[in-house]
């Protein structure tokens, strides 16, 4: 579980799959996942917990400009997150 530490979430809107948050994992234990979205950290159980951490490099990869909205954008730069368009 330890694996999973300081890596990226993000919360995907509807069927368009548009981000709108991106979250980071602060903390994992037996039972809880601590995720920094910004403005709030949420603590999930593992079984509640439905996203793929990824790295930094794999985030950046998998996701590109024309997908965020304008606050996923801005905590993408608060992260240091390269975001392209291709």
């Amino acid at each position: 579980m330890s694996e999973m530490l300081n890596k990226y979430c993000a919360k995907l809107f509807g069927k368009t799959g548009v981000i709108i948050e991106i979250g980071v994992v602060k903390k994992v234990t037996n039972r809880t996942i601590h995720v920094d979205w910004g403005k709030k950290t949420w603590i999930y159980q593992n079984k509640d917990f439905i996203w793929v951490p990824l790295t930094k490099e794999e985030f950046e990869t998998r996701y590109k400009k024309p997908k965020f909205s304008d606050g996923a954008l801005i905590r993408a730069a608060e992260l240091e997150l390269k975001i392209t368009y291709n």
